[in-house]
């Protein structure tokens, strides 16, 4: 099952951060742990990686827009869908889009200072590590169909209420944000509320958590001993959280991720074709070989025609001679370029004589053994040729044979 670094950054520069493994379903493999992030680049190594970023920086909204087609008309709509709502200059923001519910005319978007998404991007790339996705970390608060989720994490309060878009509140008092947060005390009727906060957080903050079951229907609270980073981590398999990696942010293209995929296969495909070029190139330069060879035997065999004659075209050169001395072409020429292929088949063989007449090639061969004239004698049988070995003689630890060949039955 693919797994997936799930890296959490904070607001400030020097504060560290925070990453966990997760599986396809958003179970945690391993610990959390806390650092620079330069330190989780080997855990990134193979992994899907999926960056974190304060809720506090990051504004989600659902704006209502008229009905436009095409991903690139819906970016450009947002910014002026939520002009009156943002106090900074459209041109500072970021703006990401993501998939709007069918049924609803409601746009998820999430916006961003330029700057301060900059400065995370710098230091993710500093870092070596190339996120998919980065999402804020309100939009991976978890949904109650019936109740309202608060979660109490490093002094910020997370709301998230059914069907509503989650936000987040500075908790440095927290009575004062859960004051903002839900109904008066006076009221009839409470919420059904589930809290979730840190250990720290609820011992420090264990008296205002606990009076809320004076104003609440129901209360449940559940505490985050690794913190809030496991907890939004699993939410990302089934979250319709918006990306904020697009536009001029987005990844240069999914291509890496999926050669990080393909990468095994890659090089076995690499290595199968190195295999079947070299196998080939083998096969070329032992065919180079061989016609070194047959181009020197053809060459041993012009001289002995032809002594002392530059060759030029042995073919034609040889033609001319036999032409004027009478006729001949006919037989020698195929039993020349028999015999030229018959020798290039035997290694270390020369051919010290050749006389042709009568129709009959007498040969003076120099070989390594007997078998070697013999190999030579069944090559030209074998083309048709009807060959007489006449004699062997020892000769300096090789063997001289004489040869008559004839082309055709004799």
């Amino acid at each position: 099952m693919t797994e997936t670094l799930v890296i959490r950054l904070r607001s400030t520069e020097d504060a560290p951060a925070s990453w966990l493994i997760i599986d396809g379903n958003g179970a945690r493999s391993g610990s959390v742990v806390n650092g620079p992030i330069s330190d989780a680049l080997v855990l990134a190594q193979g992994r899907r990686t999926i960056v974190i970023l304060p809720a506090a920086e990051v504004t989600l909204a659902e704006p209502d827009l008229p009905p436009v087609r095409g991903t690139a008309r819906i970016a450009q709509a947002v910014p002026f869908a939520l002009e009156e709502q943002l106090a900074s200059d459209l041109e500072n923001l970021h703006f990401a889009v993501g998939a709007r519910n069918p049924a609803a005319s409601a746009t998820p978007v999430a916006i961003v200072s330029r700057s301060m998404l900059d400065r995370w991007q710098a230091t993710w790339d500093a870092a070596g590590i190339h996120p998919d996705a980065a999402y804020a970390e309100s939009s991976l608060i978890p949904a109650a169909p019936n109740a309202t989720v608060l979660v109490l994490d490093e002094g910020t309060l997370h709301v998230k209420r059914p069907g509503a878009v989650a936000y987040a509140l500075d908790a440095l008092s927290l009575a004062t944000a859960l004051e903002l947060t839900l109904a008066p005390s006076s009221s009839e009727t409470g919420e059904h509320v589930t809290f979730y906060v840190g250990t720290a957080d609820y011992e420090s903050n264990k008296e205002v958590v606990e009076g809320l079951r004076e104003r609440t229907a129901t209360l449940q609270v559940k505490l985050l001993p690794d913190g809030i980073l496991p907890l939004l981590a699993a939410q990302l398999p089934t979250a319709r959280a918006v990306n904020l990696l697009q536009g001029a942010y987005a990844p240069p293209s999914s291509f890496g991720s999926q050669l990080r995929q393909w990468r095994l296969p890659a090089a076995l495909a690499a290595a199968t074709l190195l295999v079947f070029f070299g196998a080939q190139g083998l096969k070329l330069w032992q065919l180079h070989q061989a016609e070194k060879r047959l181009n020197a035997e053809i060459a041993q065999t012009f001289e002995s025609i032809l002594p002392g004659q530059p060759m030029v075209d042995p073919r034609a050169q040889v033609q001319g001679v036999l032409a004027r001395a009478g006729g001949g072409a006919g037989a020698l020429l195929p039993a020349v370029s028999l015999l030229a292929q018959a020798v290039a088949q035997a290694p270390a063989t020369r051919i010290e004589g050749m006389n042709y007449r009568g129709g009959v090639l007498e040969l003076r061969v120099v070989a390594p053994t007997i078998e070697t004239l013999d190999g030579i004698r069944q090559t030209l049988s074998s083309r048709g040729a009807t060959v007489e070995l006449q004699s062997t003689n020892p000769r300096d630890q090789q063997v001289e044979g004489r040869l008559h060949v004839r082309l055709g039955a004799a």
